[in-house]
């Protein structure tokens, strides 16, 4: 009987392990679980909710809560999938730090999942610099979408709206502004936005000057301004160390004052701005050699002066009157000279003028009259005369500024196709032609002809005077008669003299 038991014990055995070989197990059900898009942001951040495996709760409803408050689109039933999305927005008056997102059921107790709430913050870049550069904030963690003003600070708690940005959905915000008008040192920059967010940056503004021109002669304005000094402060203009200008900034700490370069050699020299508070800031100026010239016009004599500045100091100066020297000068030790000189004989028109140490050049240009002296009258001789061989010409004095000089020219035909004689730079009114120039007879009916011209000393041609004629009789010759009578009393008186000797002879 025992036996019999045991035996039907091994056969139950037997035939449940068979069954358990032959039918499937059942899967056990997935656990469910949620996830969030994103998991940080700012206030008003919209935050998706995505739920799956929810299939035992389906027909049922589910209760969602963020940080211990039950959302907007709580309760909500699970569809017969089990998958489910919702989402609900940041609210106003939620902390910065870590929340908590819980899904309640009625079966499985509480889902969670951990949010972040991000505070207000900014990065500001760079963080000093002059006024007027570009500085950038960086922001995050203002209500998403919302609008955010920034302002500036200034030294005395008054403010400048410098403009406003709306910050994207996740609350990010960046802004790029000019850095104004402010005294020295650091100045807040604050972010806000209409919730609360507020969160600002530091930015420390340092001195700047500029100058105006960058480089100029001796004695020329110069415009210092200055930006970023203190409020209202004296302030010190030095240039080469040397004291040249004082100023006062206004309230923002800026300043514009005017000096005249000073006596210095041609060169780069620091000129430094100083306030009462040591804030101080230099630029460069660049004195060039300046020089003057005067008359710049004129003619052959006028008497030029050239004066300059910035030149070598005790270095020697030089002057050319195109490609020729004609004066030198000594530079003071200061590079000051002045010296002046003649205009040369020269063509009219404009020539250029160098005034040079070897290192500095200076070019002016000088114009030299142009204006051809008047035609000189003829006198004599008179028109159609005759004259002896050896002829006196005389015309009318002929005056300009730049000298004259005559030029006379014989010629025989009117036209003066054939020259017999010229006379260049005759510096008086009149000439007698020479024994070697003195002319071959002539007849009023093939006569000579004259004329003449001026010529000044910038090379300014006048007319030539309207042509006169003359002709010239030959040399009184003896008569015939006379020649006879001279040789017969030369014979005469060689007999005598003859005669008178040889009595002496006998005589003795």
């Amino acid at each position: 009987m025992k036996r019999s038991k045991i035996l039907r014990a091994i056969v139950v055995a037997v035939i449940l392990s068979l069954l358990a070989m032959t039918i499937p197990a059942t899967p056990a059900l997935s656990q469910p679980a949620i996830t969030l898009s994103p998991t940080s942001g700012s206030i008003g951040t919209k935050v998706t909710i995505t739920a799956i495996n929810f299939e035992s709760f389906k027909n049922t409803d589910i209760r969602i809560f963020f940080n211990g408050v039950e959302i907007d689109n709580s309760p909500l039933p699970v569809p017969d999938t089990g998958h489910f999305t919702t989402y609900f927005y940041v609210p106003e008056d939620a902390m910065p730090g870590t929340a908590q997102v819980m899904v309640s059921t009625i079966i499985s107790g509480q889902i969670t999942a951990p949010f972040t709430i991000l505070g207000a913050e900014v990065e500001l870049s760079p963080k000093d610099g002059r006024v007027g550069t570009t500085g950038t904030i960086n922001g995050s963690g203002f209500y998403a979408s919302g609008v955010v003003t920034f302002y500036y600070y200034y030294y005395d708690g008054t403010n400048l709206e410098l403009g406003t940005k709306a910050a994207n959905p996740r609350g990010e915000c960046n802004y790029s502004f000019a850095i104004p008008e402010s005294t020295a040192g650091i100045h807040r920059i604050v972010a806000q936005d209409a919730f609360g967010n507020w969160v600002e940056a530091h930015f420390k503004v340092i001195p700047s000057t500029t100058i105006e021109p960058a480089s100029g002669a001796i004695g020329d304005e110069v415009i210092v301004t200055g930006t970023g000094f203190g409020n209202r402060s004296r302030v010190t203009i030095y240039f080469n160390d040397d004291r040249v200008a004082t100023s006062k900034t206004d309230k923002y700490g800026s300043l514009e004052v005017a000096f005249a370069a000073p006596v210095m050699e041609a060169g780069t020299y620091d000129v430094e701005v100083e306030d009462r508070d040591g804030n101080k800031d230099k630029a460069e100026f660049t004195i060039a050699a300046g020089a003057n010239l005067s008359p710049t016009m004129g003619n052959v004599g006028t008497t030029l002066t050239a004066s300059g500045v910035g030149f070598k100091a005790s270095g020697i100066i030089t002057i050319k009157y195109d490609d020729i020297q004609i004066a030198t000068a000594t530079a003071n030790a200061s590079g000051a000279f002045s010296l002046t000189f003649k205009a040369p004989t020269s063509i009219g028109g404009t020539h250029t003028i160098t005034i040079t140490d070897g290192d500095n050049t200076i070019k002016h240009l000088f114009t030299m009259e142009s204006t051809a002296p008047p035609t000189p009258q003829p006198l004599l001789p008179k028109d159609g005369i005759k004259t002896e061989e050896k002829v006196h010409f005389d015309w009318d004095d002929v005056d300009d500024p730049s000298g004259v000089t005559y030029t006379l020219q014989i010629g025989t035909d009117a036209d003066f196709t054939s020259i017999v004689l010229e006379k260049k730079g005759l510096t008086h009114s009149d000439y007698n032609t020479t024994s070697v120039e003195k002319l071959m007879p002539s007849i009023k009916e093939a006569p000579y002809y004259w004329r003449v011209k001026s010529e000044d000393g910038a090379a300014n041609e006048s007319e030539w005077s309207t042509p006169r004629s003359f002709y010239v009789s030959p040399a009184p010759g003896f008569p015939n008669w006379a020649k006879y009578t001279l040789i017969v009393l030369g014979i005469l008186a060689a007999s005598y003299l003859a005669f008178w000797l040889g009595r002496r002879t006998a005589f003795r």
